[in-house]
């Protein structure tokens, strides 16, 4: 009966439910203490967060005692020589932390990424917190821009070349109307923290570019920390290069994260290590679109970032690495027709400024790199050493990353595209000496991501890669590389300060000018090459930029030859006055070479001058003006006509349009290949379109050889 019993029994054990699961033992409290093994993980989190902590207690506590008289200070190494101690501490810990969080065998997102962030803060928002007025004079000159925007609501070509590419502008002034700010102290709180917010919108498409990488979480991470650590080319202020930096980071993201072709058969065994593209067709057509107004946005408001671009796409499609074939020539019609039609005033007659640097490789590299270390303080001549030895060290290792990924047995293609196709720009033009910052400025995405991979090129993908990790001493040597670019990036980055400050009274100064405007005003400042330097250390051109016209004079090596500058205001006509500021003064001692004593010295005699009356004087600034006026009336303002100023003939009428329909066939034919298969042959609508655009590209191409002809 028991057997019977159980029989019946069994079958209803087996029905039951699924979710009826017996209840779990019961498990004993523990009575042992807890193993090392267990209080790993949290000292692995534990033991960073106390380091960042430290590293921002130190970084942060002795700025407030960075006073205006203490900055006064500065020499050769800016900021540098003003610092308390503990704030290089405090960087050192910053980093300390960052390269204790490669260590564990997973990543602490959260971590890293808080650490990341308080980095860039911490090195991008020190002057913004020190500093009484916005740094840099260019930026309040960018200032100037909105302002004549907002009170004539239109742009004057023929006041700077600048204005041939008003995109920025134009659209910062509707963006801060929009908003509300319109008063210029709020103006200059916009200018103050403009880097810092550049600096920290640059992580997102850096952290999607490094994405695209087939990599392990060390190398994307550490790739990201390099390029915050190396980002002190100081092209971020307020500028239009700072607004398409961003929009070349973000373009260069999505095109190596979605648009990458598969690896073409050779025989080379290695496998590629791009990520693939892993969107729809219909999500592909919709990010190929912003992939375009990327470009388009970026093509009216920089000069030289398109081009980037554009070399970019082009050696991808020649490499057999991007799937849009057909887009470099897509993106070369729109770069050039605006050059061509809505740029004239700035190459119209100035044929040779555009293109006399072609082909001039060691002219163009020796003026932008050796020609701008030479003469100044031997203190200065370190920050600029220093900046060279940093650009060469992570481009050094960027190149090791690229051999590492191939001895690991991987293939890399994309990001060395991005970082060594810059370098073309040597090719091209000096760039007002400074295409050695711009060629560095483009290259930094892609070899900081490769220069992580001289750690950690491995992509973790097995066991054995995970195992060989565990055991690396990879994050000791990335700790190596994070102090010498943290420190590299002080002395490079704010060594200039001296005279990249503005000060309060060279901006009371300017204010005086602009009041006395009336109905114009010339203003002589002191240049070592009258010819060549051009832009002074001056918070100039913040307003009626029509109204002043800024003269470059002659500064004497001995500041008791002052006659010329009398001479010089006498020559300048009426309403002319000559500015000394301190800032100006700095950047003479410090990068031309003149005397400690020159500006305290040339101040005493002009104010020993008979012909001479200061009509504003300061701690930071002083103005003279002639004590007799020269007779006459100054000159009217002339902003010249308002742009776009473009010539039409009935030729360059037709190539403007076959340009503009050539864009829409080039588009709609890349939109069309997207939805076929990668190996698929060209569908007839795909084929037609291209033989439509064959004949419009050859009346484009013609109109804009005639215009430059008949125009240059």
């Amino acid at each position: 009966m028991s057997g019977g019993t159980a029989a019946r029994e069994k079958p209803a054990a087996e029905h039951r439910p699924a979710w009826a699961k017996d209840p779990a033992p019961e498990v004993p409290p523990p009575t042992t203490p807890v193993t090392p093994s267990r209080r790993r993980p949290r000292l692995r989190t534990v033991v960073p967060a106390v380091l960042l902590a430290a590293g921002l207690a130190l970084y942060w506590l002795p700025v407030p005692g960075l006073d205006e008289a203490a900055l006064d200070a500065m020499g050769g190494l800016g900021l540098v020589g003003v610092l308390p101690w503990p704030v290089f501490a405090g960087a050192a810990l910053l980093v300390v932390a960052f390269a204790a969080l490669l260590w564990p065998s997973r990543p602490q997102r959260l971590l890293l990424g808080l650490t990341l962030v308080v980095t860039v803060v911490s090195l991008h928002a020190l002057p913004a917190v020190v500093e009484e007025q916005p740094r840099f004079a260019t930026a309040w000159q960018h200032l100037g821009f909105l302002e004549y925007l907002d009170r004539t609501g239109g742009s004057a070509p023929a006041l700077d070349a600048r204005w041939s590419w008003p995109g920025f502008f134009a659209a910062a002034a509707f963006v801060l109307r929009a908003c509300g700010v319109t008063d210029p102290a709020q103006l200059a709180e916009v200018v103050r923290w403009w880097p810092l917010a550049v600096n920290l919108l640059a992580l997102v498409p850096l952290a999607l570019l490094a994405r695209s990488v087939r990599a392990g979480w060390r190398a994307r991470w550490c790739g990201v920390w390099f390029f915050a650590l190396s980002s002190w080319v100081g092209q971020d202020y307020f500028s239009p290069q700072s607004f398409t930096y961003l929009l070349y980071l973000a373009f260069a993201a999505l095109l190596l994260r979605w648009f990458l072709a598969p690896s073409a058969p050779s025989g080379d065994t290695l496998p590629g290590t791009e990520a693939l593209p892993d969107a729809t067709p219909g999500r592909r057509a919709v990010l190929l679109g912003v992939l375009l107004t990327l470009f388009a946005a970026a093509v009216p408001a920089h000069q030289l970032t398109p081009f980037v671009m554009l070399g970019v796409v082009t050696v991808l499609v020649v490499l057999g690495r991007c799937a849009l074939r057909g887009l470099p020539l897509l993106l070369g019609v729109l770069a050039v027709g605006w050059v061509c039609f809505l740029a004239e005033p700035y190459w119209s007659g100035h044929f040779d400024e555009l293109f006399g640097g072609i082909g001039g490789l060691g002219a163009n590299v020796t003026s932008s790199v050796s020609g701008r270390i030479e003469g100044g303080s031997a203190t200065h001549q370190l920050v600029l050493y220093s900046r060279v030895a940093l650009a060469g060290l992570v481009m050094a290792l960027a190149g090791w990353g690229w051999w590492r990924r191939r001895e690991a047995g991987y293939r890399e293609r994309a990001l060395p595209v991005l970082a060594f196709v810059p370098a073309a720009g040597f090719a091209l033009q000096a760039y007002g000496g400074e295409m050695a910052l711009r060629v560095f400025l483009f290259a930094l995405p892609g070899a900081a991501l490769l220069a992580a991979l001289a750690f950690f090129p491995r992509a973790g993908t097995s066991e054995r890669e995970r195992a060989w990790d565990r055991v690396s001493l990879a994050p000791l040597a990335a700790l190596l590389a994070g102090l010498v670019l943290v420190g590299g990036f002080l002395v490079a980055r704010w060594g200039n300060e001296a005279f990249e400050r503005v000060r309060p009274g060279e901006v009371a100064a300017m204010e005086w000018v602009y009041a006395h405007a009336d109905p114009t005003v010339r203003l002589l400042w002191l240049s070592e090459d009258p010819e060549q330097s051009v832009t002074p250390a001056l918070p100039w051109g913040s307003r009626a930029m029509e109204r002043v016209r800024y003269v470059p004079t002659q500064a004497p090596r001995d500041p008791v030859l002052a006659g010329p500058l009398a001479e010089a205001l006498r020559e300048a006509g009426p309403v002319s006055y000559l500015i000394v500021g301190r800032g100006q003064s700095a950047y003479l001692e410090l990068d031309a070479g003149y005397s400690t004593s020159w500006e305290r010295r040339l101040l005493a005699t002009l104010d020993a001058r008979d012909d001479l009356v200061p009509v504003v004087r300061n701690a930071d600034a002083a103005v003279y003006a002639l004590r007799e006026a020269p007779p006459g009336a100054p000159e009217p303002a002339t902003p010249g006509p308002p742009g776009p100023t473009v010539t039409w003939t009935p030729w360059s009428a037709l190539g403007a349009l076959s340009a503009g329909l050539l864009v829409l066939l080039l588009g709609a034919r890349e939109f069309l290949r997207l939805h076929a298969a990668p190996d698929a042959p060209p569908s007839p609508a795909v084929r037609a379109l291209f033989w439509f655009a064959v004949p419009l590209l050859l009346v484009t191409v013609s109109a804009l050889v005639h215009r430059f002809w008949t125009l240059a």
